[in-house]
């Protein structure tokens, strides 16, 4: 296993004399190469600027590469994974002084074995949706752009994907012009949440630039219900999700959604009706449910009331509103996944561990979304005030999951509910 770094150009050199070290929270490890897959199709590299590479040897001693046989000082390298894939560790690096925060990316470690780049993760959901292979046909796209565009020229939701599926490159805008899987319905332009690591808005004083502009209209309930019925009458399986990584929080547009969804249902039983949210709102949750909604996916980080609040920031509202959302959900028997955001280190800590466990007993969902949190590890870790704990590892923590709650799924996207 052979140590990746880059110049500051950003040029990446593959050194065969050291083996990379690896980090979960802020302690190095040493790997075996059993915890490695191929670097999956589509996934990208990115070089840590003024982060020096730490190297391990057989004794596991960790030494930090400052400058190579060159003279070139290195910088760190890490990789972006594609979607449905979860990384179980982070890349080794010591900062200078002159380092910044990175910007809103999930960094995962990156080795070369056997000639070929790998990167400490598993594949946790086999769905194709989002596989990059999949979205290489621009034409076809461009195409069904024109012919949905031409058929609701009044839409302005329809028209705002359409720039989401080609300037921003959204795969799940893409999935709804070519009639398949689950269609995106952004429809919130403001938050009651300020979460550390929000893609589409962060204040002037902020560190970080969001990674897509926020949506910036109010689309109707029948701009709404008119995008959504077209997906459900064209696609298999079809399901239409509120609450998009280019909006706020969709529950601050509660009536109208509430209206959206009577719309719907008026018309058709068939397809998935889903909500992405940080639950805050219980009341507008119970009465989408009661119009038709079929399933909720439920943002956290953690269940401890300490690191959730200082992540998300709530503005009007309580942990305790989340769970009487979850309560809500489950007491109506629709379809309930938590979207729980995974940073290696800290989620498998032992006592988060714990506190995930005993949530878990308290709230039995129906699935767990593993996915990859985007931001820079040590601000989050900063921010949040978290000191290392016992690690049970990320492999581990998914075996635990599955042994003391078989009928919870695992995996990464919003599943269609057969009825």
């Amino acid at each position: 296993m052979n140590l990746l770094y880059s110049d500051k150009k950003g040029t990446i050199y593959e050194h065969e004399s050291y083996e990379p070290a690896f980090r979960t929270g802020r302690n190095f490890v040493r790997l075996d190469k059993s915890e490695f897959i191929e670097l999956p199709y589509g996934s990208y590299m990115f070089s840590l600027p003024d982060r020096h590479p730490v190297t391990v040897d057989t004794n596991e001693k960790f030494s930090t590469l400052k400058k190579d046989e060159f003279g070139i000082k290195p910088f760190a390298v890490s990789a972006f994974l594609a979607s449905a894939y979860l990384r179980t560790y982070l890349p080794a690096y010591e900062r200078s002084s002159k380092a910044k925060n990175l910007p809103l990316w999930a960094y995962s470690g990156v080795a070369i074995i056997d000639d070929e780049f790998h990167v400490p993760a598993v594949r946790i959901d086999k769905d194709v949706r989002s596989d990059p292979a999949l979205h290489e046909n621009h034409d076809e796209l461009d195409e069904a752009i024109k012919h949905i565009v031409k058929l609701y020229p009044k839409n302005r939701l329809i028209k705002q994907l359409s720039i989401c599926s080609t300037q921003y490159g959204c795969l799940c805008a893409r999935n709804f012009f070519l009639s398949r899987y689950e269609a995106p319905v952004p429809t919130s332009m403001k938050c009651n949440a300020t979460c550390l690591g929000c893609l589409s808005h962060q204040n002037k004083s902020s560190d970080f630039t969001h990674s897509q502009p926020r949506l910036n209209f109010h689309p109707t309930p029948e701009e709404i219900a008119e995008l959504i019925l077209y997906h459900f009458d064209n696609a298999d399986n079809p399901i239409a999700s509120f609450g998009q990584g280019c909006e706020g929080e969709p529950l601050l547009r509660g009536n109208d959604l509430v209206r959206a969804v009577s719309l719907v249902r008026q018309k058709t039983s068939s397809g998935t009706l889903n909500i992405n949210t940080n639950a805050s709102k219980p009341e507008v949750i119970k009465n989408m449910i009661k119009e038709g909604l079929d399933s909720i996916r439920v943002s956290i980080n953690s269940p401890t009331p300490e690191y959730y609040n200082k992540y998300y920031t709530p503005c009007d509202y309580q942990l305790d509103d989340v769970y009487e959302s979850l309560d809500a959900a489950l007491s109506a028997g629709i379809f309930v996944s938590l979207n729980l955001l995974f940073m290696p280190g800290f989620t498998d800590s032992r006592k988060e561990n714990e506190t995930l466990l005993k949530f878990l007993d308290k709230f039995p969902v129906n699935m767990i979304q593993t996915r990859n949190m985007n931001i820079d590890p040590d601000y989050y870790f900063d921010k949040i005030g978290f000191k290392d704990d016992e690690i049970i590892g990320v492999r581990d923590l998914l075996t635990i999951f599955k042994k003391y709650y078989p009928k919870i799924k695992l995996g990464y996207y919003n599943p269609a509910i057969i009825k």
